[in-house]
């Protein structure tokens, strides 16, 4: 049989090597492939592949199944022409699961500790202490309680936050004040000092930070995306990180402190985004959660001999709920 290999990266040769090892009776075959003199797209049995074009897995007509490269599939699920019946599997790599929750311990403490203030100061060569806030003092919000949403709560709980949850569908998590729906969401934004994006692109999540949201953030609050770039509203995320209440000490101040933004609706980031100019805005080039080919290889290799041996994948998306 054969196996359809897409990875747009530029280590898609070091996964490769990992899936051949993995998987030494295949044939991989990439879109090139398809096009010219590559076989019969019959013998395409299963699909590993990130930010396909659409149309392509409607070209094979015996896929048992879809193995996104990494934890997103919004790409996969956004294509048209989806063939319908076949599952399609999300990567949940522990490894991953750390990466996560490093990306966003290192990020919390960043800036609960003031260092993108000193940071601000030291550029002037400012000396100054700032008023410090123990961690059991300083509610962290973590928008999405899935595996990542998890491992990234067990971290921070270690460091003694105080932590609140929301998802879509209620959830329980030790050392977690877990909420959901509208009424959670809410109750979730008004406690986040600093707030974490941990959420899917659904048709629910996209915009769903947006000025009101903002708005119903505490004075001085900190935002963290580390999901999808359409989650949150760019143009709003700049008007509070501007605009601040004029009654207050500090009129020049936003509502908002700052925010690190990880993930954006058009990668690379547009060098004339206003995003990158702002002061108080951090951008790192979408690195929280990368996937390991070392690592995801033998998770992706045992999805394909569950699908051939007719038993259930793991990770499979829920096509209609969006993740």
């Amino acid at each position: 049989m054969a196996i359809l290999f897409h990875c747009p990266w530029d280590n898609a040769a070091a996964w490769l090597a990992a899936l051949e090892h993995d998987l030494p009776h295949d044939e991989f075959r990439t879109l090139s492939d398809l096009t010219g003199s590559g076989g019969d797209v019959a013998e395409i049995d299963f699909a590993f592949v990130w930010k396909l074009p659409h149309g392509v897995l409607a070209t094979l007509p015996n896929l048992k199944g879809i193995a996104s490269l990494g934890a997103g599939v919004d790409a996969l699920l956004s294509d048209p022409d989806l063939p319908a019946g076949v599952p399609i599997t999300r990567l949940v790599d522990p490894l991953m699961k750390d990466r996560m929750a490093e990306y966003v311990t290192a990020t919390v403490l960043h800036h609960h500790l003031g260092l993108d203030v000193y940071d601000r100061q030291g550029a002037t060569q400012q000396w100054q202490r700032n008023r410090t806030t123990d961690a059991s003092d300083r509610t962290v919000a973590l928008f999405g309680l899935g595996q990542m949403g998890e491992r990234c709560a067990k971290r921070l709980r270690a460091l003694g936050f105080d932590l609140v949850g929301w998802s879509r569908s209620a959830k329980e998590i030790s050392g977690v004040h877990c909420l959901h729906g509208p009424d959670g969401f809410e109750e979730a934004l008004a406690a986040a000092e600093i707030a974490v994006l941990l959420l899917p692109l659904t048709a629910d999540t996209e915009g769903l930070m947006n000025a009101a949201a903002f708005a119903a953030m505490p004075p001085g609050s900190y935002v963290i995306n580390c999901s999808r770039g359409e989650v949150v509203v760019n143009e709003d995320l700049i008007a509070a990180l501007d605009n601040g209440d004029p009654n207050s000490r500090h009129p020049n101040d936003g509502h908002l402190a700052g925010a690190t933004l990880d993930a954006f609706a058009v990668e690379p980031l547009a060098p004339d985004s206003p995003l990158w100019a702002h002061p108080n805005i951090r951008i790192t080039p979408h690195i929280a959660a990368l996937s390991a080919a070392a690592t995801a290889a033998p998770i992706l290799a045992a999805q394909v001999h569950r699908a051939r041996n007719g038993e259930p994948m793991h990770d499979v998306v829920d096509v209609a709920g969006g993740y």
